[in-house]
């Protein structure tokens, strides 16, 4: 039955971020095209930080139109089929969460990909002379060095879905406790102030968490390490790997007031 609800969703939800999408590709074409027709340097490399740039706002806009479908099929006029669904509000609430991720993951995904390509374009557009230059220049700073660098940007995006799990949890609850008076007389102005406090406090409590236990990733020139040591070493890149368990796991604990709240204290209007 989840497999329905799921396959359901996701057609239901394509014809709403198929046109960003559209929109993402004709930008990633043009700035395509720009970069094997120009021949300046500077200029091809402007057109791959475009690419990025392009698929960053498609992120945040599918982002955006995702917390737009849930309240529209939860608490809109199809909120009425919605809710009297046969299954359970768990299963309901897991499938708009999943086929929102859906969407939201495979712009991400692409997003970080095209910033891997473009970090790597820079290299070649730089040469081997002026990439070892920049090295040496890093170490004497004692700067990670750009492979470093590179590899850290890679693991700070995984992690950062993490986050990006979290911010669609917080958004669906702010909507569902809209819905809930008193909060309900303030609009759309206190589901937004509610879902600043709800990801603020989540995230707060994230990095105490991380403070006191700490998992921590060091990415250095020839290793990826895992530690508890949190002292920062020069030429490495420190991630806390607790703050995205956490995150994690308050994203699935956040399902279940979810639930209570549609099931016993939301009367569609």
């Amino acid at each position: 039955m989840f497999g329905k609800l799921l396959k359901n969703d996701l057609k239901a939800q394509w014809f709403s971020v198929s046109a960003i999408y559209f929109c993402a590709l004709i930008a990633v074409v043009i700035f395509e095209i720009g970069a094997n027709v120009l021949k300046d340097d500077k200029q091809v490399a402007l057109c791959g930080g475009g690419v990025c740039l392009a698929l960053l706002i498609a992120s945040f806009t599918t982002l955006i139109t995702v917390a737009i479908m849930f309240n529209n099929t939860m608490f809109g006029k199809a909120g009425y089929l919605t809710l009297t669904l046969p299954v359970k509000m768990n299963s309901l609430l897991a499938s708009k969460t999943l086929s929102g991720l859906i969407w939201i993951f495979s712009v991400y995904a692409l997003l970080i990909g095209s910033l891997v390509l473009w970090l790597y374009q820079i290299k070649v557009i730089l040469g081997d002379q002026m990439t070892d230059t920049i090295e040496s220049l890093l170490e004497i700073f004692g700067v990670p060095s750009v492979k470093t660098i590179t590899i850290g940007v890679i693991i700070a995006c995984i992690l950062f879905a993490a986050i990006i799990l979290l911010l669609v949890q917080c958004m669906y609850l702010s909507l569902t406790l809209s819905q809930i008076k008193p909060i309900s007389s303030f609009g759309k102005f206190g589901t937004i102030v509610l879902f600043f406090v709800l990801i603020g406090s989540l995230l707060s409590l994230s990095g105490t968490v991380s403070d006191m236990l700490p998992i921590n990733i060091v990415v250095s020139e020839t290793a990826i390490l895992f530690t508890s040591d949190s002292t920062v070493v020069d030429g490495t890149m420190n991630f806390r790997l607790t703050g995205a368990i956490f995150n994690i796991i308050a994203s699935v604990i956040l399902q279940f007031p979810m639930a209570f709240l549609i099931n016993k204290k939301i009367n569609l209007k």
